[in-house]
């Protein structure tokens, strides 16, 4: 049992340390200022998250002293709920404390909000190749700001990890909002990865445009990349004379980037055309050299490659823990979509049927992994041409005034055509409790519906949300509710699962977790999967979905390493004689730290149990 008197000890220690920190920061409390001693302030930021591990203003403070180290920008992320709250009582106005973080691609950014903590905590990610756990980050930080705007610093973070990962169609998604950007470096970085995601698919005469750009923006590093992809483009169109002038300043800039250095000694080195369906092809959407050498032009009866479609379809959905139900249903919609189609092709009849679908329940139980299998189903039929899913919500349909969101909302949908357009949070289309009602979210609803009509034989949609909430959006309008006919249910996962999906994960990261850790995680997932809880709109939760299901394991796991590494080097063993099993395993004990650690931040961030 928690001593709650030493445990308020501690808090007032922790402020008392943290309250020395700020005015060694040389930050005014109460109209007194002292001198600034920047040594004196680190340290007892350091000393404050001693104290009070929960303490996110003392984590910040570490951050703004210099320590943007990937453990730092973790904490920080796990009590990102209360930040703000030390500097209130403080009478310190917003954003006092402020550092900053790199976001792995020429520019650093302000941190010093809950919003900017998750985007620089998906940096550590993006920098450490967990390239899920960053897109699961990210997807955070745009739910939390569905309701005020995007800031641009995490679309800048999405193209970054798709730009890092080759998947350009994603880079151009991400980086649409970027002609609205004001900030120049932003702008130079965006401009570098938009113009060459575009020359890799061959749009040569956009990419070079955006390319030129960067090349005169502010930052050196990103302007050099620009000119020697700039010199690979004209090299691809075949002219040579001005892409070699195009080399040669790069080396006159660095003689170091072994890659221009290549260029010019060899016009065998080339730019890797690919297209959107080469991407889309990847068995790991996140490595390159996962993807079909080529992916079938033709929808008709199908071939080898989409025989292949099936066969992955097939094996990733066995692979998946839990969701018996929502696997046979996906079992059951392929059975029916390839009977329809031998009856067709048999010059049966064969009634109309809706490809569309809803996908309900609670977050991190697997709807957009489950969305990429149905269109890889779809496509190895030959019902779409291809298996790519353009994955958007609210704020990547909806305008800032009347009229602009059809014309956004249809530039969406042409990029997923003769594919699927999975719509994650879709009861955020139509708001409730705004006055006169959501007149934008409707405008989205209508064009979205629309052009389901108009491109019906060449458009998948599959909306995803809670039940309730997409009861709502399909009862607002008759038109969804008629196209949404067929239903996907997914659970949240038991504790068993919870533990089996702990388990793989860890295994994919090169960890085993012991029999007894184990044990531990499927204790402290019980009452998580039972104890209820009112989230941030006084609806009743069970305190496993707020935690995000899967995402919550994967944040344990990372947690119990980060736990193990600090057993290994705090030890009396030389780190030179610790064998594989040692660096692999984690015990109970780092289990048991790391979940104290994640229950805690859980807790301190969410209602009241009931």
């Amino acid at each position: 049992m928690i001593d709650t008197g030493q445990s308020r000890s501690s808090a007032a220690k922790a402020r008392q340390l943290f309250d020395f920190a700020v005015r060694s920061s040389g930050i005014p409390i109460d109209g007194e200022q002292y001198p600034a001693d920047p040594a004196k302030a680190a340290l007892a930021f350091t000393r404050a998250t001693e104290w009070a591990p929960m303490m996110a203003d003392a984590w910040l403070g570490r951050v703004a002293s210099g320590d943007n180290s990937a453990s730092v920008l973790l904490q920080l992320y796990r009590c990102r709920a209360t930040i703000g709250a030390e500097q209130r009582r403080l009478g310190l106005p917003p954003r006092t404390l402020s550092g900053r973080f790199s976001t792995g691609l020429y520019i650093d950014y302000p941190l010093a909000d809950r919003t900017e903590a998750i985007v620089a905590y998906a940096a550590t990610l993006i920098a450490g190749a967990d390239y899920q756990g960053a897109e699961d980050a990210l997807d955070e930080a745009a739910a939390e700001c569905a309701d005020r705007g995007l800031p641009p610093i995490v679309d800048y973070l999405r193209a970054s990890l798709h730009f890092r990962t080759q998947r350009w169609t994603d880079v151009l998604t991400a980086l649409a909002p970027s002609t609205t950007w004001t900030d120049e470096y932003m702008n130079a970085g965006a401009d570098l990865m938009a113009g060459s995601a575009c020359v890799q698919m061959g749009l040569f005469t956009e990419g070079v445009r955006r390319l030129e750009a960067a090349a005169n923006g502010p930052i050196p590093a990103a302007a050099t990349a620009a000119m020697f992809t700039h010199g690979l483009a004209l090299r691809e169109q075949g002219m040579e004379a001005p892409a070699r002038e195009r080399f040669e300043a790069v080396y006159s800039r660095d003689p170091s980037f072994s890659a221009n250095s290549k260029a010019l000694s060899d016009q065998r080195f080339r730019l890797v055309i690919t297209t959107a369906e080469t991407i889309a092809s990847r068995s790991d959407r996140w490595d390159p050299a996962t993807a079909a050498e080529t992916v079938a032009a033709s929808a008709s009866a199908p071939d080898d490659s989409e025989g292949s479609l099936l066969a992955a379809a097939q094996a990733e959905l066995a692979e998946q823990i839990g969701l018996e139900s929502v696997k046979s249903q996906v079992t059951k919609l392929q059975s029916a979509a390839t009977l329809a189609k031998i009856r067709s092709d048999k010059g049966l009849a064969t009634g109309p049927r809706s490809l569309h679908l809803a996908f309900t329940g609670p977050p991190g139980t697997g709807k957009t992994t489950i969305s990429r299998i149905v269109a890889k189903i779809y496509c190895g039929l030959g019902l779409i041409k291809t298996d790519a899913v353009v994955q958007v919500s609210r704020r990547d349909l909806v305008g800032e005034h009347l009229g602009s969101t059809a014309i956004k909302t249809s530039e969406v949908i042409d990029r997923a055509m003769d594919g699927v357009l999975f719509i994650d949070e879709a009861y955020t289309l139509v708001q409730s409790g705004l006055s006169g009602g959501d007149a934008f979210g409707r405008e989205a609803v209508d064009t979205l519906l629309a052009r389901m009509e108009d491109d019906r034989d060449r458009l998948v949609v599959i909306i995803a949300g809670y039940d309730a909430e997409i009861d709502r959006l399909l009862a607002a309008n008759e038109g969804m509710s008629s196209r949404f006919s067929k239903r996907i249910r997914f659970d949240s996962y038991s504790p068993t699962e919870l533990t089996q999906i702990a388990d793989l994960l860890a295994r994919k990261r090169d960890s085993l977790l012991s029999t007894e850790a184990l044990r531990e995680l499927e204790m402290a997932c019980a009452p998580l999967c039972h104890q209820v809880e009112l989230d941030e709109f006084g609806r009743e939760r069970r305190m496993i979905d707020l935690a995000g299901n899967g995402r919550f394991v994967r944040n344990v796991v990372e947690s119990a390493e980060e736990e193990r590494e600090h057993r290994l080097t705090s030890g009396t063993i030389e780190l030179a004689d610790l064998d594989d099993d040692a660096l692999m395993r984690i015990e109970a004990s780092d289990m048991q730290a790391a979940l104290a650690g994640v229950l805690g931040g859980l807790r301190s961030g969410q209602g009241r149990v009931r």
